[in-house]
């Protein structure tokens, strides 16, 4: 790629991380140019994805691959960080797995610039509660994100889930907000919504269906949520992602 893109990977120093990142199973690296457009990624990150080479992914953005309000929030962060020159550190995103799949993942990102110019990002992803956490001591949120992950329509309670990490609420809540910056309420809601807009893309079910599915009173309750957090309703997500769109694998 011409310009900032080339220079982004130039640097020996820069080419010695991107070799070095290709050693590290759990951790995905990528760098961005300052469109947000891929310019290279590791190889933890191309199998997550499904790829073989970074030219499948490089000249491309998170909207290729992302529901509209998942990659929207993806670049606003990629934004932020290089119109502020400060990076983001361990923000808890939902992110595609291995199976296509979306999941919790911690996201750093820091600027690259030149001494005076921002060329884009570089960052690292790891799937929350599945690795290495921050803190040790948090230990009992990572076992808590895992069982809430491995069972998105559970309707969790931040009782239940407390006792299943052997935790009293308060700890647990502290925990969370350390690991993924919301509290274990939100964390279920927002895992729960998530998984269910995966379901609206990939089946053909009807929507009272999966509300019920996802321990959702009735279907107004849902749509209600279903707007808060992902900013439209279920319907129109569903038109918008028809099954077997771009969006309903990797």
């Amino acid at each position: 790629m011409p310009g900032s893109s080339s220079r982004l990977l130039r640097a020996p120093v820069a080419q010695t991380l991107c070799a070095l990142f290709d050693h590290l199973p759990d951790t995905c690296f990528f760098v961005k140019d300052a469109a947000s457009r891929f310019v290279h990624v590791n190889r933890a990150l191309l199998d997550r994805l499904g790829m073989r080479e970074v030219s499948e992914i490089a000249g491309t953005t998170d909207h290729d691959r992302y529901p509209p309000h998942i990659a929207r929030q993806l670049v606003e962060g990629d934004r932020l960080v290089m119109m502020s020159r400060e990076p983001i550190v361990a923000k808890a995103e939902v992110l595609f797995d291995r199976g296509g799949i979306l999941e919790w993942f911690s996201t750093t990102k820091y600027p690259v610039t030149d001494g005076t110019k921002v060329l884009g990002i570089a960052g690292i992803t790891r799937r929350c509660g599945g690795g290495p956490i921050r803190d040790p001591a948090n230990h009992g949120a990572a076992k808590a994100i895992d069982l809430v992950s491995r069972d998105p329509k559970r309707c969790w309670s931040v009782e239940a889930l407390a006792s299943a990490a052997g935790l009293s609420a308060r700890q647990l809540h502290r925990q969370f907000l350390a690991e993924v910056g919301m509290g274990p309420r939100d964390f279920v809601l927002k895992t729960r919504l998530h998984a269910a807009a995966g379901e609206l893309r990939r089946r053909g079910v009807p929507i009272v269906e999966i509300a019920s599915a996802y321990g959702f009173c009735d279907q107004s309750a849902f749509t209600r949520q279903f707007r808060r957090i992902l900013g439209t309703t279920p319907a129109l997500y569903r038109s918008g992602h028809p099954s077997g769109s771009q969006w309903g694998g990797v």
